[in-house]
């Protein structure tokens, strides 16, 4: 079997993102910088320690235009380059993909499948644990913790939070998984509102891949035959009546010199965690996770066939809007702003 570059590079990058964060969520509480935690926010004692430095309640206005940065920064960021967030940084995203790795590892052959599961779920619940107590290190000094709860003395709200958190993520990537991404997360619900008609998306290239069908071994690519890419209305119309087939009636069956590159495989829409067909054109509901662009790749290694058949790419030229983007200027502007009043509010006397 062939192995897709792209694919490869995609997983390398996904993995090195993912360890990233989760040596970062998990260190940071351990980290000392001048004799103090290097994150803490400490209710107790009202005070917040952030790399170094100590902040009081009256530090809270300089600590709020921060966020705004952080914001805007993010939806700048999103206009640019689509759901970076979504795909690769998001907490749900990156403990999902630790989940089925997880899964992946502990799934055996032979007498020792049923060991499998068994486990994947001691881990995940180790795991868990281990997020809600270093999730609770952020509050509260995480040496304390680990002194306390060896020592069988913990505080009935750190254990209870302790629990809260470490039962929240077992639950809640073992059973939601992507359902948070599509019906609770309010960032999801804002992308069209963040993004405009040149923002990258996660596309099917209809004009290449249609009309789809299965070939005979060593076929060409329609790149490299005379057939070339369709025109987009043609394109439109093979798409339109392959999603449905009970209004537009079934497809015929296509001369090989007249089929495009998708071998209608089905790995696309099998491999996706939301259930998406992404030939039938881009939805809200897509995460951008990859899963569709990693199957099809892998399907046109495969064939001999070139890659990209679905990629991250902007909207067609003849979709996008003429003239500057606003969107851009407008979000880069808010964060230049916000990052300016944060400076002042830090110098102002108190």
């Amino acid at each position: 079997m062939s192995v897709s570059q792209a694919k490869r590079a995609r997983t390398a990058l996904r993995t090195a993102v993912a360890l990233a964060l989760l040596g970062a969520f998990y260190l940071l509480p351990w980290l000392q910088l001048n004799a103090q935690p290097a994150l803490l926010l400490d209710l107790s004692a009202r005070r917040f320690h952030l790399l170094g430095f100590t902040l009081q309640p009256e530090n809270a206005l300089p600590l709020l235009w921060l966020v705004i940065a952080g914001m805007a920064a993010l939806c700048l960021v999103t206009v640019l380059f689509g759901r970076l967030w979504c795909s690769h940084v998001c907490p749900q995203t990156v403990l999902t993909r630790v989940f089925r790795g997880l899964d992946r590892l502990t799934t055996f052959d032979g007498p020792a499948s049923s060991f499998g599961p068994i486990l994947r779920h001691a881990l995940w619940v180790l795991i868990s644990l281990w997020t809600g107590i270093s999730f609770i290190g952020y509050f509260s000094p995480i040496g304390e913790i680990l002194a306390d709860l060896l020592q069988l003395s913990l505080g009935p709200w750190q254990c209870f939070w302790i629990a809260f958190y470490a039962l929240a993520t077992w639950a809640n990537v073992l059973y939601l998984h992507e359902q948070v991404c599509t019906h609770l997360c309010p960032y999801s619900r804002m992308q069209h509102l963040i993004a405009d008609a040149r923002t990258p998306t996660v596309q099917y290239n209809a004009r290449r891949g249609e009309p789809r069908g299965p070939r005979e071994p060593g076929s060409l690519s329609a790149l490299h035959r005379t057939r070339g890419l369709l025109d987009p209305t043609t394109a439109s119309d093979y798409v339109f009546r392959a999603a449905h087939p009970a209004i537009a009636g079934a497809l015929p069956k296509f001369n090989p010199a007249h089929l495009g590159d998708c071998t209608d495989c089905g790995h696309c829409l099998s491999v996706c965690p939301i259930g998406l067909d992404i030939r039938n054109g881009h939805s809200s509901s897509c995460i951008e996770c990859g899963a569709c662009e990693d199957a099809c790749d892998q399907n046109m290694a495969d064939n001999h066939f070139p890659e990209g058949l679905i990629q991250r790419m902007p909207a067609p030229l003849e979709e996008a809007a003429s003239g500057p983007r606003l969107k851009p200027l407008l979000f880069a502007a808010l964060m230049l702003v916000a990052l300016a009043l944060m400076i002042v509010t830090a110098r102002a006397p108190q």
